[in-house]
């Protein structure tokens, strides 16, 4: 068993005992719940939300570690990685890439950035229980401190029911007392699974990432005669970390958006882009800063091929560019803002994929088509 399964193992069979031992003393921890049951009733969700948090997690990680491997075990694998890895799985997709030792510390600094971001959430969870532990602790001593001094003050030392009213004044103290150690208990509870829980998570993280240094490191050193260039995807122009970073970012949003990924191509030989396939024809290409009278030329060899090639099919082509202008709705060649805003475009311009089998060949038979012109017009320079 791989350290990867023995930590999804482990945190399997932690949860299991957590809920086994609180059905068994369920009365207790009622009584605890109930003692302030908003406050406490808070912390409880949130802690059940960081264990789905954590699982959900663990479960994204699953597929990656499933490409990873056979990937490299030289498995037949179509498409690119889900997330975390996809900066690897782009640069390895076409045959023209190639990867040296200096471009790949770069890639591997992607995928940890994308592992920082994963574990971000599972930490500020962790900090919020033991927040809301600390505010029921002063919250619950506010409330004591508070109904000490009305009860003192409302004492009358005459009066012969003086113990009677003092034990009824001592309801409110108690239960101030009550908030503030049931919290805390609960608090720090939940702030002990969800950081267990996420430390196991962070473990096999950490397995995927060593597998995947390892496998590259080994990748790299069988192909001693590459160019000293970063990463290449068609070219031997070099790609800098930040637009390779944005071309990933587009990807995910086409992806999300339900669109299916074609490839990766540069525009004039150096311009990174997406290629997006959407039925019914749609054809998206997604980059970033790419001059305008560049985006013109490659629309006009596109389309000038499909009217050549093509009879009785419109082939949508549009291209989104990410350069800090504002959207033309009515244009071919749509210039957005920021990835925001591209990703807001993309999601109310959602994909639907076909459903039906005569919709899905006719699907493929088009994406076919658009592999063939691709192939053609953006054949990499030997």
């Amino acid at each position: 068993m791989t350290k990867f399964h023995r930590n999804f193992n482990i945190m399997s069979m932690f949860t299991a005992v957590l809920l086994a031992v609180t059905i068994f003393f369920w009365r207790t921890f009622m009584n605890i719940a109930i003692s302030n049951i908003f406050l406490n009733g808070v912390i409880i969700g949130t802690t059940i939300f960081g264990i789905c948090i954590c699982f959900a997690q663990m479960f994204k990680l699953l597929p990656e570690y499933r490409w990873l491997h056979a990937y490299f075990d030289g498995k037949a694998i179509s498409g690119f990685a889900p997330k975390i890895l996809r900066p690897i799985s782009m640069a390895l997709h076409n045959r023209h890439t190639q990867i040296t030792t200096s471009s790949l510390t770069e890639l591997l600094d992607l995928v940890l950035i994308r592992i920082e971001d994963e574990r971000d959430s599972v930490r500020y969870i962790t900090n919020t229980l033991i927040f809301l532990g600390l505010l029921g602790t002063f919250w619950g001593l506010i409330l004591t401190v508070g109904g000490f001094a009305q009860t003192m003050m409302n004492l009358n030392f005459g009066d012969e029911y003086i113990l009677q009213n003092m034990q009824n004044g001592m309801a409110i103290p108690l239960a101030g007392m009550a908030t503030a150690f049931t919290s805390s208990l609960l608090g720090l509870t939940g702030s002990l699974v969800v950081g267990f829980l996420g430390l196991q998570l962070q473990f096999a993280q950490n397995t995927v990432f060593q597998d995947l240094t390892d496998f590259m490191t080994q990748y790299v050193l069988q192909t001693p005669n590459k160019s000293t260039t970063m990463v290449e995807l068609t070219t031997k122009a070099p790609i800098n970390e930040i637009t390779y970073s944005k071309i990933t970012d587009i990807y995910d949003m086409f992806s999300d958006a339900g669109y299916e990924i074609h490839d990766l191509i540069r525009i004039n030989g150096k311009h990174p882009a997406v290629v997006a396939l959407g039925t019914n024809e749609k054809l998206f290409i997604g980059t970033a800063n790419v001059d305008d009278n560049v985006l013109e030329n490659i629309l006009k060899r596109i389309e000038l091929c499909f009217a050549d090639t093509l009879e009785g099919i419109n082939v949508n082509v549009k291209i989104l560019s990410v350069d800090g202008k504002k959207s033309d709705m009515n244009q071919k060649i749509i210039h957005f803002e920021s990835m925001d805003a591209l990703k807001k475009y993309l999601f109310s311009h959602r994909n639907i994929k076909p459903q039906t089998k005569e919709d899905i060949d006719t699907f493929n038979a088009y994406a076919e088509y658009i592999n063939v012109v691709f192939e053609y017009l953006f054949k990499p320079n030997k």
